[in-house]
């Protein structure tokens, strides 16, 4: 009767309990294997003792709930879940009834993403936990010194404010320990919590820097702000100020804008120096840089794209940016394009641009860069005339230099008129194609230098071409080969380029098999192919390995591009090349043989191969030039690259580079390597670039970047463009990736 009599009871206080909370905002619900008033009428729960409310829930072997001062006391270890997954364990403390409040001595906080923050006490409101005497790491892997097990980085400060809500670690007195080792200390820090999802504005991780200049220490210290504009616009605002070294004070000011547009994306990077805390200075403009790229769909019939790089010195992007390929440019381009399709019929379209170019390289002449303005390219689609279908296409362009070259006027418009026929059959187990193009041009040009003196020029052309091809292929069943013999005659009206006009858009020619067959092997149509010849060639294929075979034989005595790349009789050099493609290997080799002087001028050599230690790439590349029957070095490179595959989980290793065996030097090489945990990452990168013969002055460049999760990322590197400056370090902080480190969180 009496064990029944205190079941009862219990059953009634836990229900009494409930229901009086029923009334407010949160529930709270009391569970353990005992539960009893004491004299204080505490409510005293022990065994596997539990109060939830809602999704958050504490633990402990004992829990008292104090009427008389309105809280949860917690005697003993107990953890706490919150509403966000995130566990609080300690050794005692309290919370209040809505656990909104709460004091936890000894406090252990596991975040719901890994981290953990570990202190002497814990004072909670709401969503604002301040930590006193705290430790921050987001590293779950401990490395052991001596007896001591730590993690690979901590922070430690003397308070350590998480919120969040906000999504902030706030640090006071921070110290920073890799291994347990202090190596960097800041009075004040502000980073992002690693519970942030979503974009917040405010301040990033400060960097700090020392510069070694001869004799001189230059010290520069930023502050990097992040403004969430919007949704779909964030900037980047970095004020970096120089002090110290016997040098004038400077600024700057580096702006990285980002915004997404309704069917398109426009990026600004702005950097400018400044001498604002100079004394008496009369100028406080030094020197700035605008990057800028901008994507746009007008409408469903156009889009535009503005790509620009300005800089108000030669040398202010490479001082500045040194990694980026824009430093070993010989110019500057700005390029404003419009794309327009289904402008009147269909199949038609539109690309108009304008190009302007800044000279980057000192022993550039400046005056010879040249200005697009504009180019316009119409394709007017598919059209019929006497029931013949056809293609047309409209360009022009106006090209203007402040003085001419020995190649190139002053000033030169084209206008343009193209006329285009392709037509394909299968006739006779044979593929059969007939194609043409009409080429209609006015040129005018303004100061063309005819040997000594500059003249004036309006010349005109019509230069129709036509080919003829076919192909055959024939297998061979019992050996699995396929053979595909093929020829191609193709004839011009044989008029030789004039030089009356300026070749601006047909450079960088080559001589491949890929572009035998093209009607104008000229990339542009300001030189146009005056040949008649007969193309002839075979590729074979078995399995994974294809051969291709290709030869010409020209009927025109003067045909520019045949004599221009070197053939001197009506027989071309024969082309050849061999690939296979393998699961893990691939295998290329391509050769050009010289039928008049029985030598290989030219020919290449690729390897790649996937295996269990990475990936790796060789390539060869020789080619000579026939000097009185004599093969003369001219071009020969080897290009090679590797890398890795994870090393032990976390390591990565990697190389690339070009050697010149024409002078012996290695033009480029970079090394590389990497470690990536779920905390921390470290990469060394070694790159050197020497093409003093194309006016670029050689560098060498060593980045060391160190990652940490959720805190960011702090780069060194030192860029060596001279002796003065070899020995310049600095450290920036960047933005970090956090899903390199989610890799490896499981």
């Amino acid at each position: 009767m009496i064990k029944s009599t205190k079941i009862i009871s219990r059953i009634l206080f836990i229900f009494i309990l409930f229901y009086t909370n029923a009334q407010s905002a949160k529930e709270i619900l009391v569970y353990a294997d005992s539960i009893i008033y004491d004299q204080d009428e505490n409510l005293v729960a022990t065994g596997n003792a539990k109060v939830i409310s809602n999704n958050e829930i504490i633990v402990s072997d004992i829990i008292i709930y104090s009427k008389k001062k309105d809280k949860i006391i917690l005697p003993k270890n107990f953890s706490f879940k919150d509403s966000k997954n995130n566990y609080y364990y300690g050794s005692s403390g309290f919370f209040s009834k809505d656990l909104n409040i709460s004091e936890i001595i000894d406090v252990k906080i596991l975040l719901n993403d890994g981290s953990r923050i570990v202190g002497s006490k814990s004072n909670r409101y709401k969503e604002i936990d301040i930590i006193n005497k705290a430790s921050y790491s987001p590293c779950s892997s401990k490395i052991k010194i001596k007896s001591f097990l730590c993690p690979i980085w901590q922070i430690e400060g003397e308070k350590i404010l998480h919120d969040s809500d906000k999504l902030f670690l706030y640090q006071k007195h921070a110290k920073m320990k890799i291994l347990n080792v202090p190596i960097l200390y800041l009075p004040y820090l502000v980073s992002p919590s690693p519970l942030r999802k979503k974009r917040k504005s405010g301040f990033l991780s400060p960097s700090l820097a020392l510069n070694f200049l001869d004799a001189k220490v230059v010290q520069n210290v930023s502050l990097p702000y992040y403004f969430n504009l919007a949704m779909d616009k964030e900037l980047t605002l970095t004020p970096k100020f120089n002090y110290g070294g016997g040098v004038d004070s400077s600024q700057r000011f580096i702006f990285d804008y980002d915004q997404l547009i309704s069917g398109g994306e426009l990026k600004l990077d702005y950097s400018m120096d400044t001498t604002l805390e100079n004394q008496n200075n009369e100028k406080w403009f030094k020197n700035a840089s605008l990057i800028t790229e901008y994507n746009q769909n007008l409408n469903e019939t156009y889009k535009i794209n503005i790509n620009s790089a300005l800089e108000t010195s030669r040398s202010y992007i490479q001082s500045t940016d040194p990694n980026n390929q824009l430093s070993y440019a010989h110019s500057l381009s700005t390029s404003i394009n419009l794309y327009g399709y289904n402008i009147f019929k269909i199949d038609d379209s539109l690309h108009t641009h304008i190009t302007t170019y800044q000279a980057t390289q000192g022993k550039e002449n400046n005056k010879t860069t040249p200005k697009i303005l504009p180019y316009v390219s119409f394709n007017l689609g598919k059209n019929k005339i006497f029931n013949k279908e056809y293609n047309s296409n409209i360009e022009y362009y106006n090209i203007l230099r402040e003085a001419n070259t020995a190649e190139h006027a002053e000033e030169q418009q084209k206008y343009s008129f193209n006329i285009l026929t392709d037509k394909e059959l299968i006739k006779y187990s044979s593929k059969i194609k007939i194609n043409s193009s009409t080429y209609n041009q006015l040129y005018n040009t303004k100061n063309k230098r005819i040997g000594s003196t500059n003249k004036d020029f309006s010349y005109s052309r019509i230069f129709p071409i036509l080919g003829i091809s076919t192909e055959t292929p024939i297998k061979h069943i019992k050996s699995d080969i396929l053979i595909t013999p093929k020829f191609s005659f193709i004839g011009s009206s044989g008029q030789s380029n004039s030089n009356k006009v300026s070749n601006e858009g047909s450079t960088n020619n080559t001589y491949a098999i890929n572009n035998q067959t093209n009607l104008n092997r000229y990339n542009g149509s300001d030189k146009l192919d005056n040949s008649k010849r007969l193309v002839y060639s075979l590729n074979a294929k078995k399995n994974k390995i294809s051969l291709d075979i290709s030869q010409n034989y020209e009927f025109t005595n003067n045909s520019n591009y045949h004599i221009e790349q070197g053939n001197k009789d009506h027989l071309s050099d024969a082309l050849g090349a061999i690939y296979y493609t393998g699961n893990k290997n691939n295998l290329s080799y391509t050769t050009r043989y010289d039928t008049e002087s029985k030598k290989f001028p030219e020919h290449s050599f690729s390897y790649g191969n996937n295996n269990i230690l990475g990936e790796a790439n060789i390539s060869y590349y020789n080619k000579k030039k026939v000097t009185n029957d004599i093969l003369d070095q001219n071009t020969e490179t080897i290009n090679y690259s590797f890398v890795s595959k994870k090393i032990l989980k976390y390591h990565n290793l990697n190389f690339k580079g070009i050697y010149n065996f024409h002078n012996s030097k290695s033009n480029e090489y970079d090394i590389g390597y990497q470690y990536f945990d779920e905390c921390f990452g470290i990469n060394i990168d070694f790159s050197r670039k020497d093409y003093r013969n194309d006016l670029i002055k050689p560098s060498d460049t060593l980045n060391i970047t160190f990652s940490f999760k959720s805190l960011g990322a702090y780069k060194s590197s030192n860029m060596a463009v001279s002796e003065k400056s070899k020995q310049e370090i600095e450290w920036l902080s960047i933005k970090n990736d956090n899903e390199k480190f989610n890799k490896y969180s499981n």
